[in-house]
């Protein structure tokens, strides 16, 4: 009887070969299906026009993102990202902007605030608004509801 030898590590390689690409495609895929999924907006309401006073407001605010986490002993948290540049033509003692998450039935799940001290005349404030609480059902959008400027 002949003997036949057969090359385990051949084999396995040529399987290796064979199975990565296949891999690296689901992973691509869950990639895109998360960024499409859980793309989250952000808006800003009519009353983002107005200060406080009911006046002109005296920051613009721009590029607007909400970003969301979610732990399995907390619950969800939210931060909203954008810039605010002191439009008002003086140095601004207090700024802050307020913003309202809510999830995907409409539900306000609460108030998202930041806020800086000593704005000077055309300075850009780069801002994080954290959400307060960590609600149990997913945010998926923000409202620019209110800026404070003095």
């Amino acid at each position: 009887m002949e003997e036949t030898k057969l090359d385990i590590n051949t084999e396995n390689v040529q399987r290796n070969k064979k199975i990565v690409p296949i891999i690296l495609s689901i992973i691509g895929a869950i990639v895109l299906f998360a960024i499409v999924f859980f793309t989250v907006d952000c808006v800003m309401s009519g009353e983002s026009s107005v200060n406080s006073n009911g006046l002109n407001t005296k920051l613009e605010v721009t590029n607007l993102s909400l970003t969301v986490d979610y732990s399995e002993y907390l619950g969800y948290s939210a931060v909203v990202t954008g810039t605010a540049k002191n439009v008002s033509g003086k140095n601004l003692s207090y700024a802050s902007v307020e913003f309202s998450i809510y999830d995907s039935y409409g539900n306000n799940l609460g108030t998202a605030l930041a806020n800086i001290n000593n704005l000077a005349t055309n300075d850009t404030w780069q801002f994080e608004a954290h959400l307060f609480s960590y609600p149990s059902t997913e945010p998926v959008r923000c409202k620019l509801v209110k800026i404070y400027a003095w």
